[in-house]
């Protein structure tokens, strides 16, 4: 898990969560950063010093690894995805101003492209979360459970 903090020069810098952070290498940390950067094994290989099998014996069979990756790519695609929808109003501005300037098929076919890359073409876009705190607190504690029962499976596996 990433944590925010703000440098000196205010810019806000994301740091791993120690915890998983004191579980992996240093080298195993820049592995991790290129491969969200979207560099393929043999690139990061090359970048931190190791043979593309460790980096692939990471990827597949490390468990800590593993989910720091995939912690950091879902951070990655949610960003992404906010910043995606945060287009949503300038493609509908595009359909519902007439297209009156450029070509109307280029545009069209712009903004509908936009929609199906933020999941919404077609979709039912009623908000569906709940507004009971007492229900996302019961939500959040049956999650953390459930964290805690896998995380004890898997070290009884070990």
């Amino acid at each position: 898990m990433l944590v925010f903090r703000v440098s000196k020069g205010g810019e806000v810098v994301a740091k791993m969560d120690e915890s998983r952070q004191k579980k992996l290498t240093i080298q195993q940390q820049n592995a991790v950063d290129l491969l969200v950067q979207g560099r393929n094994d043999r690139e990061v290989a090359e970048t931190i010093g190791m043979s593309r099998q460790i980096i692939t014996e990471w990827r597949n069979h490390h468990a800590e690894f593993i989910a720091e990756l995939n912690d950091r790519r879902q951070q990655v695609w949610g960003t992404q995805t906010d910043r995606l929808r945060q287009l949503l109003a300038q493609a509908v501005d595009v359909l519902e101003g007439d297209l009156q300037d450029g070509d109307p098929e280029r545009r069209t076919a712009a903004a509908v492209h936009v929609l199906k890359c933020v999941g919404i073409y077609g979709a039912n876009l009623e908000p569906t979360g709940t507004t009971n705190v007492d229900d996302i607190k019961l939500k959040w504690s049956k999650e953390e459970s459930w964290r805690k029962t896998e995380r004890m499976i898997a070290e009884a596996s070990l």
